[in-house]
């Protein structure tokens, strides 16, 4: 059986990975379709570093606790 750290750390990465996305490649199109979402909750590509930094860690934590 998955432990339910794992499902909630690949949730969390596949959070990150789009949020990179948005970050990076579709910020135009993120202020079209949201524009009130998009003025509460600015994407930028410093975000989405850190996110992934910070995913990126705890990844590593859990896979050598021997979680994932």
């Amino acid at each position: 059986m998955i432990p339910w750290e794992a499902v909630f750390w690949y949730l969390v990465a596949a959070d990150c990975l789009c949020a990179n996305v948005v970050a990076w490649r579709e910020q135009k199109c993120y202020k079209k379709y949201f524009p009130v979402m998009s003025k509460w909750f600015p994407v930028t590509k410093a975000f989405g570093v850190w996110y992934l930094i910070m995913v990126a860690w705890v990844g590593c934590a859990l896979y050598r606790l021997g979680i994932l």
